[in-house]
């Protein structure tokens, strides 16, 4: 009986491999943000919906992992410790083409799948805090997100043209969206960096909170200052009603967030995760997760610049009838 039991145990180990080893021959980790940003939930619910989709017939298996946002992510994309991740279109343009904090730093792998949503900038204050403007951060404690996120990106040149100080004016804190919710409600921080697609958790969690806050605004001649210092920077309104007692439009500035992959990925995964993502799921995409309703096909490469698309991706969109700009074209093809 002994021996029969250890027969079966080891037929059943040999199965169960065999099965694990013909469905996953291919592991594709995407790495995201921090659980209280977008990033997460967004990555989350790509990896479910595309594995469904395309897993088993290819052999793939998606998984998303949490991370501290865009500078992480593309760190992590640089040394191969992760095959795809979600970042702001900048800082990849930045990276690839190794300038600003990527100077002397570049980073050649990289590979545009498709653009997703506009991220917005909402710096969140408490109102008991003497903040009207962005000049009153000075001297003040400030979140700006999870080291290596895309604080480290996108505050630099609003403080310095809208602003007209710098980082080393106030005291910076750098932690994660749910650790800047949790300090600005226990009044260790005045004000907290929390980019992301609207509605954001962190930042639904401080309007529904008994602390009183808003969100900083632009006026059309503060963008346009700061869109001459950085261009990528568009104008973005937040509608009456996204957070819970907001009671008028917000006026804000975004950009765009994009799926990146190495350029040792399969192009065929690329080309079939693509296929799904826009031809069979969007519906799906758009019902499971409401930051990706902004996401269409005819935007799939608006917004992307500074670094080329992956072969499989432009395998597909030429497919869809896409004339794909010359700075797009992977070196490879």
């Amino acid at each position: 009986m002994k021996k029969l039991l250890t027969v079966f145990l080891l037929v059943f180990l040999v199965m169960a491999f065999t099965t694990t080893a013909t469905f996953a021959s291919e592991f594709i980790g995407i790495a995201t943000g921090s659980t209280g940003g977008t990033f997460y939930p967004v990555g989350v619910t790509i990896a479910t919906i595309i594995e469904d989709a395309i897993g088993e017939e290819l052999g793939v298996r998606f998984s998303a992992h949490t991370s501290g946002g865009s500078a992480d992510n593309l760190q992590m994309l640089s040394f191969n410790e992760i095959e795809m991740a979600i970042v702001g279109a900048v800082p990849t343009s930045q990276a690839y083409r190794g300038v600003e904090q990527y100077e002397g730093a570049e980073i050649k792998n990289l590979r545009y799948v498709t653009a997703l949503y506009p991220e917005v900038i909402q710096f969140v204050y408490r109102k008991d805090s003497d903040i009207e403007t962005i000049q009153d951060f000075v001297d003040k404690r400030i979140a700006l997100g999870p080291p290596g996120g895309g604080g480290t990106f996108y505050t630099p040149p609003i403080f310095e043209a809208v602003g007209g100080f710098s980082e080393e004016d106030f005291r910076a804190e750098y932690m994660g969206y749910s650790d800047s919710a949790q300090a600005m409600q226990n009044n260790l921080i005045s004000a907290a960096y929390l980019g992301a697609s609207y509605p954001t958790a962190a930042v639904s969690e401080l309007y529904a909170s008994p602390v009183d806050v808003d969100i900083l605004e632009f006026t059309d001649e503060e963008i346009a200052d700061l869109q001459a210092l950085a261009p990528y920077f568009t104008k973005v309104v937040i509608p009456e009603g996204t957070y819970p007692g907001q009671d008028r439009d917000l006026s804000v500035v975004g950009f765009k967030t994009s799926i990146v992959v190495t350029e040792d990925v399969s192009a065929d995964v690329i080309y079939a995760m693509l296929n799904a993502f826009y031809l069979e799921e969007l519906d799906e995409l758009h019902e499971r997760q409401s930051a990706l309703k902004p996401v269409v096909l005819e935007e799939a490469i608006s917004g992307l610049s500074g670094a080329p698309l992956h072969p499989g991706a432009v395998r597909f969109y030429e497919e869809q009838g896409f004339e794909i700009p010359e700075e797009l074209m992977p070196p490879e093809l």
